[in-house]
């Protein structure tokens, strides 16, 4: 090629210097040529399109074919002729592309016309145009619908080990690469290819090279039909992702570690009512930034939520509301006190609270997750071409290291245009103070003389940003010069897991070894691998004499040997209570949990948890007995106050029998009933559990039978009835409600059903719970009814008086209703139980 040819092409750029044909794949019609082909070639785009590719020219004799050592064979060469007659020699690099719906080829005629002299030139030395597919990250595969391979690239021999000639042609199941259970799901996605339902499917699998190693990789895998479409094979780029799952592994390892000795509420925990928070746990608070106060006294979960979901969240609390549903799993976009925007997942479930209905849930932060997921989507989607796709940058160096060509990814990593990094020197992109450049040249004069080079770089992006990348140097050609392609990964992520799995590990130890409990870490055979400082103080021993020792022979009195063995044997978390015994040989009361540590539904290790509470054992013990103490006392003192009224109750009966006037005894003998009330609740009292309430229920009905057996003769003809539900009444109400039905009942059996009276006397006793700790208790006869003179009445009458006083007492609502009869209705607030 000329000087001036050279300079032409220097100016312009690979598209327009490069003849380049799309033409059908299987009769090889010329489709569309480029402006570069019609000004080499001579003819117009029209007479292209009447030719075959075929048309150009023949290929070319050689007299020998000599390889040499390289690992790539270069594509045949052939004399094509213009349209004039001038001849060139042309090689051609090829892609399958898809034009207008039909399977066609692109090709780019290299003229490499000043390679070659004469035709003994020898092969080796032409130009190897397919230099930068073989040094790409990712394997190249080509198979067929019964998983035969019908190509196989260097990458794939360099991943899995097999060479071309030991694989062509084989099964990739019947020879183990591929695990069998990826057979039927593999099957599944080729029938969908036949079936034309799909174009593309993505496998991650777990695989082994020749060797036997395992692999972890993603396979993209593309369809290539045939002119009538029918599947002739499947074209795969398989990516060797082992080193980012054993990361993930030993990160989610530790992780899981850190979590189980961390406070419980990793997630954030709620209380809703009338949607507002009623109670929020010190996670949500963190998450959200704003304090517990601010949230339970200020803030509207509406407030949280991102406005373009605020409509989700409207549209879920008027679903609650309506009760069609009594639990959710939504997922949101919230907005912290920051502004920051952060992703969760958000679980509610109805509860009653006060006796109305009420929200608790918990809040889970997935932005991490999402933003990892979202980083993981873009990566598989640039694979899914060939080269500008591919998510690794790839820059050609010359002998000079100036980059005279770059990928889209390049491009996109250091936030660079092509024009800005073209002809320039990698030193642009280092991060200054981060790189020996000195090194950096050594490597890359190796790289340039045939050896291939793998190291750590620091980057510099071009708003400054400083990042961490794996860079790659192998030799290779550019248009029959020697140059170096370089393939460069951010490895920001894994540097970040790196980092993050450090300070998660010193945030266990530090979290171990200074809490102020015993802690210790067991293997599967409950031996001790850890102990904290703690766990020396309770029980005295040093770490180092312990250590590989089985806990149980170490702690557990030989009296608790088999709980201890029993307890260790568990596989859920546990707390219990026991008696465990230090290094000196003295027993100590401790409270124990058992946490299991769980790694994909394995237990890796156990921690053993121990409280002293030896000084709290013994507080309970003298709290428990002063308490018996009490009791007995208020039991005796309850018994006591209940004879004493029987003496006074004695004592009125008494002076009743020797009182003349009717008037005198009469009031003495409704004042033994009253008392008589009122040393039934004691007796009842001091007969109950609690001994400050009673359950009235009971009394009512026993009192009532007192009273009858006071007034047997007019009571011997009255019919009863009770319907009274279970409630108990402290004292303070248990006496004044006791004495109102007393005199109410009493007053019944006096002056409800005279000689005169017809019909079948009843009385109904009725204690009614009407909701929102309120009672209603009813008393009601079928007699003559009150005197007209009721109210003036109640100003002389003792009964009526006490029972208007016993009222207010007890600050009940009063309703006398003196139709076919007399009825009291009171209702009024239940005081507080007391233990």
């Amino acid at each position: 090629m000329s000087n001036k040819l050279t300079k032409e092409k220097d100016k312009s750029g690979f598209f327009e210097s490069e003849a380049m044909f799309i033409y059908d794949h299987y009769t090889y019609r010329i489709i569309d040529v480029n402006d570069a082909a019609v000004r080499k070639y001579g003819y117009s785009t029209n007479e292209f399109r009447s030719m075959k590719v075929t048309d150009l020219g023949d290929k070319a004799e050689f007299k020998t074919l000599n390889t040499g050592d390289s690992a790539v064979q270069p594509a045949s060469v052939w004399i094509h002729h213009s349209k004039k007659g001038d001849r060139f020699y042309i090689q051609f690099t090829r892609q399958h592309i898809k034009y207008h719906g039909d399977l066609v080829q692109l090709a780019v005629a290299h003229d490499i016309s000043d390679k070659v002299d004469t035709l003994g030139t020898n092969l080796h030395t032409l130009p190897r145009v397919d230099t930068m597919k073989a040094q790409l990250p990712v394997a190249t595969i080509e198979w067929d619908k019964d998983a035969n391979v019908r190509d196989w690239s260097d990458a794939a021999t360099r991943i899995f080990g097999w060479s071309f000639s030991e694989i062509i042609g084989k099964n990739l199941f019947e020879i183990g690469m591929l695990p069998s259970k990826l057979k039927d799901k593999a099957e599944e996605n080729i029938g969908k290819f036949i079936e034309k339902k799909s174009t593309y499917f993505s496998i991650d699998s777990e695989q082994r090279t020749k060797s036997g190693d395992k692999l972890f990789c993603t396979w993209h895998n593309a369809a290539i039909y045939d002119q009538s479409g029918k599947l002739l094979s499947i074209y795969s780029l398989v990516e060797d992702i082992t080193a980012k799952k054993e990361a993930e592994l030993k990160l989610k390892e530790s992780e899981e570690r850190f979590r189980v000795l961390s406070d419980a509420s990793l997630v954030g925990i709620y209380m809703l009512q009338d949607f507002n928070f009623r109670y929020v746990n010190p996670r949500l608070c963190e998450m959200s930034g704003y304090r517990e106060e601010e949230l339970v006294e200020d803030i509207s979960p509406f407030d949280l939520i991102h406005r373009d979901d605020q409509d989700k969240l409207s549209k879920l609390r008027e679903m609650w509301q309506n009760s069609e549903i009594d639990s959710f799993e939504i997922d949101l976009r919230a907005v912290t006190k920051r502004q920051k925007t952060i992703h969760v997942k958000v679980y509610g479930s109805k509860i009653m609270m006060k006796d109305k209905p009420a929200l608790i849930g918990v809040v889970v932060d997935q932005t991490k997750q999402i933003e990892a997921t979202e980083k993981y989507k873009t990566s598989v989607e640039s694979y899914r071409a060939l080269f500008d796709s591919i998510g690794d940058a790839i820059y050609i160096q010359d002998r000079d290291g100036k980059f005279i060509e770059v990928n889209k990814t390049a491009l996109d990593m250091n936030g660079y245009s092509r024009n800005e990094i073209i002809g320039k020197d990698p030193i642009m992109l280092a991060a200054p103070g981060k790189v020996d450049l000195e090194y950096s040249q050594q490597l890359f004069e190796k790289a340039l003389s045939g050896e291939k080079q793998e190291f750590e770089w620091w980057g510099k992006r071009k708003n400054g940003e400083v990042f961490p990348k794996n860079v790659r140097l192998s030799p290779g050609n550019y248009f029959g010069e020697k140059a170096v392609i370089t393939i460069s990964r951010d490895i920001s992520d894994q540097y970040e897991q790196q980092k993050e799995l450090r300070h998660n590990e010193e945030l266990f130890r530090q979290l171990f070894q200074n809490a102020p409990i015993g802690i210790a870490l067991l293997d599967d055979h409950k031996e001790i691998q850890m102990a904290n400082h703690g766990f020396e103080e309770i029980f005295g021993y040093k770490f180092e004499d312990i250590k590989g020792l089985a806990i149980d022979s170490v702690i557990a009195p030989d009296d608790k040997y088999e709980e201890a063995q029993s307890l260790s044997e568990s596989k859920e978390p546990f707390e219990t209570t026991s008696v465990r015994r230090k290094r000196d040989g003295s027993l100590i009361d401790v409270l124990i949990y058992g946490v299991p540590v769980l790694l994909e539904g394995r237990t890796i290790a156990i921690y053993g948890i121990y409280v002293d509470i030896t000084d709290r054992k013994k507080a309970e013990r003298q709290i428990r007995q002063s308490l018996e103490e009490k009791e007995v006392l208020l039991s005796e003192i309850h018994h006591r106050v209940k004879n004493n009224l029987a003496v006074i109750t004695g004592l009125l009966e008494l002076q009743s029998h020797r009182t003349a006037n009717e008037i005198a005894s009469k009031a003495l003998k409704d004042s033994q009933m009253r008392i008589n009330s009122m040393a039934l609740i004691h007796e009842k009292l001091y007969q109950s559990e609690t001994l400050s309430n009673i359950e009235f229920d009971h009394y009512v009905k026993e009192l009532i039978e007192v009273i009858m057996k006071t007034h047997a003769l007019k009571a011997e003809d009255v019919d009863v009835q009770f319907d009274t539900d279970p409630i108990q009444f402290a004292i303070t109400q248990a006496i004044p409600c006791g004495l109102l039905l007393n005199e109410i009942v009493t007053n019944v059996f006096k002056h409800a059903f005279p000689d005169t009276f017809k019909g079948d006397p009843k009385i109904s006793i009725a204690l009614k719970n009407i909701g929102d700790n309120r009672v209603e208790l009813n008393v009601r006869d079928n007699g003559v009814g009150l005197p007209a003179d009721f109210d003036t009445l109640g100003k002389k009458s003792l009964g009526i008086t006490l029972i208007k006083t016993l009222s207010k007492q007890i600050e009940a609502e009063v309703d006398v209703d003196t139709q076919n009869g007399t009825g009291f209705r009171f209702r009024f607030d239940i005081e507080p139980q007391q233990s």
